[in-house]
């Protein structure tokens, strides 16, 4: 019984790897497209211009209330 679960545990592991590698990688993106985005909304709300403004506070303040 022992081995059998080692075994299959040894059969799953390329394809759990491969998953962990996906989720670091899809993670890390995500992180990276989020601070670009951040950092572009501080910016916007930030702005002399107030139709610029607005639509950052706008955005924010709807993600906010979700």
């Amino acid at each position: 019984m022992m081995e059998e679960a080692f075994q299959l545990a040894l059969d799953s592991a390329p394809f759990l790897l491969k998953g962990a590698y996906y989720t670091v990688i899809l993670s890390l993106g995500g992180m990276f497209f989020g601070l670009v985005m951040g950092f572009g909304l501080a910016l916007m709300r930030l702005s002399r211009f107030k139709l610029v403004s607005w639509i950052a506070r706008i955005y924010v303040s709807f993600f906010r209330g979700t």
